[in-house]
């Protein structure tokens, strides 16, 4: 695995073009990645992949090989292409962070870079908002106009609402008829099993599903003093806290509702990813192309 690149979506966050934020974020990544033996991907990682036995041999690339004593076998669209839907939260909750580190900000840029992956692997990505309401923002489909489609709708996708699995999303999911993959980026704070009823929902379809799990430092830390007033972003219910009375047992429940939902991961075989807002972007490219390249 390659040393961890300092990849910020903060220091992105004052570029209001996401198309710009995803290129600059997905090129710094590469460099990365071609400067470390990761996944056996060739400087063009979208169009190689790691020879294996049983491999057709005329479709190695020899020329690779002569310059790097590695075989790599060249790979068409009709290989590689894959449909990969991005659910991304929506709801009021996820609008909470401090600046730029705010988590719908992060999963909005996330989501973004996932989506310039995916088509550079020939890949077809797509966008599900899901919140109050759930919507199929953006059907899968392999091209860069695509992608650039799903850009403009994240720019301009808000978080607001609570967190509805409703009849909406169902019709949308039953479309979902091709084996592919499932990117559900959210907190998962809900006052029911909503959030993970999608889960439940995506693996008995039998995608592969990866969770990109987000908190934001303040989460984390409950950095606050003296006596506070707590808000709920969903209800807006208001509690009296006194962080300093409280911080102990507030970080216990934190860990175990965090180590739940990735107990309940690991048993429907979905990859679990815990991010906090402020932490490098390439942790989830990182799990992400590890899924990828298992399927």
């Amino acid at each position: 695995m390659p040393a961890t690149l300092n990849i910020d979506a903060r220091t992105l966050a004052a570029i209001d073009d996401l198309s710009l934020v995803a290129r600059t974020v997905v090129e710094g990544f590469l460099a990365g990645l071609h400067r470390s033996p990761f996944l056996g991907y060739s400087t063009e990682f979208s169009a190689y992949r790691a020879y294996t036995q049983g491999d057709n041999l005329r479709h190695v690339d020899w020329k690779v090989w002569g310059r790097s004593d590695e075989l790599y076998v060249k790979q068409f669209e009709d290989d590689t292409n894959l449909r990969c839907q991005i659910f991304l939260d929506t709801s009021a909750s996820m609008n909470f962070g401090a600046g730029d580190a705010n988590k719908f900000h992060y999963g909005r840029v996330l989501a973004a870079v996932l989506a310039e992956v995916m088509v550079r692997q020939h890949d077809a990505p797509g966008l599900i908002l899901f919140g109050e309401t759930a919507r199929q923002a953006v059907p899968t489909h392999a091209s860069r106009h695509h992608a650039e489609e799903i850009f403009h709708l994240l720019a301009r996708a808000e978080a607001k609402g609570v967190t509805r699995v409703d009849q909406t999303l169902f019709r949308i999911l039953e479309t979902m008829t091709r084996r592919g993959m499932a990117v559900v980026i959210s907190d998962f704070f809900t006052t029911d099993e909503a959030a993970r009823q999608l889960l439940r929902q995506l693996q008995g379809q039998h995608q592969e599903v990866v969770v990109f799990h987000l908190l934001a430092p303040e989460e984390w830390d409950l950095p606050y003093e003296g006596e506070s007033i707590f808000q709920d972003l969903e209800s807006a219910e208001q509690i009296p806290v006194h962080p300093d009375d409280f911080r102990h047992e507030y970080q216990r429940r934190l860990s175990d509702f965090c180590e739940g939902l990735k107990r309940e991961c690991i048993a429907l075989e979905i990859d679990y990813q815990r991010l906090r807002t402020d932490a490098p972007l390439d942790l989830a490219l990182i799990e992400y192309l590890e899924r990828r390249a298992a399927v």
